[in-house]
């Protein structure tokens, strides 16, 4: 069953730009991490997004972790608070 993370991020007034550029830098790396098989990114408030990322499996998505853990350590100076990333087990809809 495939795994699926949600990550809520908060961010600083001021920095869905950055935030926006950031992701769009990154987002092939993003996309090669092992057991990955896409993500996404929903403004989900003034200052605040929503990453929804789909894994291989759940065990794929929580081995993730670490990589995940160095990307929010690059966001650091545009967000208000820690990142809240959770792990679910799921299913994947790929459009064909």
């Amino acid at each position: 069953m495939p795994g699926i993370s949600k990550t809520v991020v908060s961010l600083k007034p001021g920095s869905m730009e950055d935030i926006s550029k950031f992701i769009d830098e990154k987002a092939d790396e993003i996309n090669q991490t092992a057991g990955g098989l896409g993500f996404a990114v929903a403004v989900t408030g003034e200052d605040e997004i929503t990453i929804i990322a789909i894994y291989d499996s759940s065990q794929k998505a929580r081995d993730a972790g670490e990589y995940v853990k160095t990307l929010f350590a690059d966001i650091a100076p545009f967000v208000a608070s820690p990142p809240n990333r959770e792990v679910f087990s799921g299913a994947w809809f790929p459009a064909k």
